[in-house]
């Protein structure tokens, strides 16, 4: 251990899903959560909000060599119908870090540890305004931010892809329809996007810095010249064809000015500062990059609009240490066989950790795990 670094774990979801959904593999299972908590709990970890971790590492108060930072990203329902219960049972504190648009406007939803097909309305989506509110009033929960929109955009007027229904492209939707992206989940959007919707070049919000805003017409020739009969690469033929044509008539559409691009910046980190510190009654001022998008631009914009630590630092998060970037590892991994994840889970936790408190070999061992599977999907 080096300098008494805290670990900051991060997850997403917590439930049982029967079945393959658009974002369930974001998802650890009930059974393997529980079970690494209560070994946290076991083994006398204790838990830190952000103030606390700003304040270890400013060197204004050192935090215990066995505390632990538990964070979820997006907002997912269950952090509150599922994860809430837990955590409150072990008094254990976490954060959940919230992006505006996916918030619902929703009455507060009950507790449920069934998470099945015929209560789906319980459990997954996303949390409303009042569950937040819940939440923090707890004193267990940290609410801070996760961007604006969590969402992409096209950076250049290449066409890289055709949507045929096989892809996971929910930006497609929910640029379009802002008002009924956080039911996304559960609304039936992805069938609502049309066949043969051109995919151009794009970047995550917070690391696009000047976005391209294809002409409207163009995208409605490329669907309506989709034949499915046809493969991919023909179709991307024809609609290359068109956005050819519509270059010559210089009708492709527009970048960004760099005016627009900085309004569209700055709300996505200031107005999700001024959007939650509106609803909670608290000060707001620290940031996970969504989907880890950023860049140095981003970051200096984020400082500038007062959030005090950031997420996607490469250092070990020490006392002392006056770091403006914390850095992260992941609480989870899908195991196979199922019939070990559990306990695997629990393993890798405890592995993670040591990696997070400094452990070189175990760093370099699960480094060199990555770059395995790197490899092996390259083949």
């Amino acid at each position: 251990m080096k300098n008494n670094s805290i670990p900051v774990l991060y997850y997403h979801s917590v439930a049982n899903h029967n079945k393959e959904r658009p974002w369930s593999f974001l998802t650890c299972d009930i059974t393997t959560f529980t079970k690494q908590m209560k070994y946290l709990d076991k083994h006398g970890y204790g838990t830190c909000n952000w103030d606390e971790l700003y304040a270890h590492l400013q060197g204004v108060k050192q935090l215990p060599k066995k505390t632990v930072m538990i964070q979820f990203d997006d907002g997912f329902l269950d952090n509150w119908t599922v994860v809430f219960p837990l955590m409150k049972e072990l008094n254990f504190k976490f954060t959940v870090v919230v992006t505006p648009e996916f918030i619902e406007k929703h009455a507060v939803r009950p507790f449920s540890n069934n998470t099945r097909e015929n209560n789906m309305p319980e459990w997954w989506g996303y949390l409303s305004e009042e569950e937040l509110v819940e939440m923090e009033a707890s004193g267990l929960v940290d609410i801070q931010a996760h961007g604006y929109t969590h969402t992409w955009y096209p950076v250049s007027d290449e066409i890289v892809d055709i949507y045929d229904g096989a892809q996971i492209e929910p930006w497609l939707f929910w640029n379009d329809n802002i008002d009924e992206k956080a039911q996304w989940l559960t609304n039936g959007s992805l069938e609502r996007i049309s066949l043969g919707m051109p995919i151009f070049k794009n970047e995550k919000s917070l690391s696009n810095l000047k976005a391209f805003k294809p002409n409207k017409e163009l995208i409605e020739s490329c669907i309506n010249s989709y034949d499915a009969s046809k493969s991919k690469e023909e179709n991307l033929l024809v609609q290359n064809k068109l956005r050819d044509e519509y270059s010559t008539s210089k009708k492709l559409g527009n970048y960004e000015s760099d005016d627009e691009a900085h309004a569209r910046l700055t709300k996505e980190l200031l107005g999700t500062r001024e959007y939650l510190e509106g609803i909670l009654g608290k000060k707001v001022e620290y940031l996970v990059w969504p989907g880890g998008g950023n860049n140095k631009k981003v970051q200096q914009l984020a400082f500038d609009c007062g959030y005090k630590l950031i997420s996607k630092g490469t250092e070990l998060n020490s006392f002392n240490s006056k770091l403006t970037k914390i850095s992260r590892v992941a609480a989870y991994h899908e195991f196979s066989p199922k019939v070990l994840n559990s306990y695997l889970n629990v393993l890798f936790l405890q592995l993670q950790i040591w990696r997070a408190n400094g452990n070189q070999t175990i760093d370099g061992m699960i480094n060199s795990v990555k770059r395995l599977k790197k490899m092996l999907k390259k083949r």
